[in-house]
């Protein structure tokens, strides 16, 4: 057989194979539609008069890495601090990225004095590095609040993906500052039931690989998942140890902080981070923090990392949570 004739077959196959696997799951023809076609927020990106910015202020002299980005509106009393963790599997993502901007614009405008961490990514450093380094930049900012002007006894963190592992690590373990509000957009929390989980949901093996393409081209060879990468062990190779020692849901099991807030946003049509983890981590938390201290929504039709999460509508919904958690009027 000639080789184009050969090729053009093997077009026709997939094309048929896909056409027999869409066709029979109705599910997976809506979820790539969601993804195919995600709704679009417009950004405000006009320049910023009402306050001080401080960028790029190291909060430890480890690594150029190692900085945050602070936003103090202007006020005569001292503003509640929203802290920000980006998300980008481990392995992507700075400071700045699109979802961090959506927050601090929003939140600054609204009176809240925003903090954007900056951390190690997997390349440069392994886990637990980038757990260490939002660690370190919650000291610095609470060690530095006079200098700057915003209230530690009304502190929040909010992270989307891998920024929402990091962010809430660091509300259920941060012994010496106190931590009121956690606020998770699709986190992924138990690295191992991820996949298995997407499966479950009906996204094929072939759909993933196509989707998180982007995560795992940095890969050093040998690994199969940014998770493993950053812990720089494969799965199969982890013991209960290690297990234990990335889970957020097993740390949740013993949160030091018994009276945290959390509100947690996942969408119905992730194809990245699978629903059930942030199922994972509301029952956690429900059950050392309490029921009526954990807010969960599943959002239909929500991607991952969409622009949908960040319009004026849902993050109204966010500041709502903010202002009940943090008592403020």
């Amino acid at each position: 057989m000639k080789k184009g004739k050969k090729a053009l077959w093997i077009i026709l196959a997939v094309i048929l194979v896909l056409a027999v696997v869409l066709g029979c799951n109705r599910h997976l023809v809506w979820v790539l539609k969601c993804n195919l076609f995600p709704a679009k927020v417009q950004m405000n990106t006009a320049e910023w008069t009402g306050g001080q910015s401080y960028e790029k202020l190291p909060y430890s002299s480890g690594s150029e890495s190692q900085y945050l980005d602070l936003y103090v509106p202007d006020s005569e009393e001292k503003l509640p601090l929203f802290v920000l963790v980006h998300g980008g599997g481990f392995v992507s993502g700075d400071s700045q990225t699109r979802q961090a901007q959506f927050m601090i614009r929003y939140f600054r405008d609204h009176g809240f004095a925003c903090a954007s961490v900056n951390y190690r990514l997997a390349q440069e450093a392994a886990f637990p590095a980038a757990v260490d380094d939002v660690r370190a930049a919650v000291h610095f900012l609470a060690e530095n609040a006079g200098q700057y002007g915003y209230d530690m006894e009304k502190v929040a963190i909010w992270g989307e993906s891998a920024g929402g592992y990091l962010a809430a690590r660091e509300a259920i373990s941060e012994t010496d500052v106190k931590i009121s509000a956690m606020v998770d957009y699709y986190g992924i929390m138990e690295f191992p039931q991820n996949v298995p989980m997407l499966h479950a949901e009906g996204i094929p093996q072939f759909v993933l690989n196509i989707a998180n393409g982007w995560l795992n081209k940095d890969l050093e060879q040998g690994y199969h998942s940014f998770e493993e990468y950053w812990i720089r062990k494969l799965y199969s190779d982890w013991t209960d140890e290690d297990r234990n020692n990335a889970s957020v849901v097993y740390q949740a099991g013993s949160c030091v902080n018994p009276d945290l807030k959390s509100l947690i946003l996942h969408g119905d049509a992730d194809i990245t981070v699978a629903y059930d983890q942030s199922n994972l981590l509301k029952s956690a938390l429900e059950k050392s923090c309490g029921a009526e201290n954990v807010e969960m929504y599943l959002l239909h039709g929500y991607t991952h990392a969409s622009d949908a999460f960040y319009s004026d509508e849902q993050l109204a919904q966010v500041e709502a949570f903010l202002r009940s958690a943090l008592a403020i009027e």
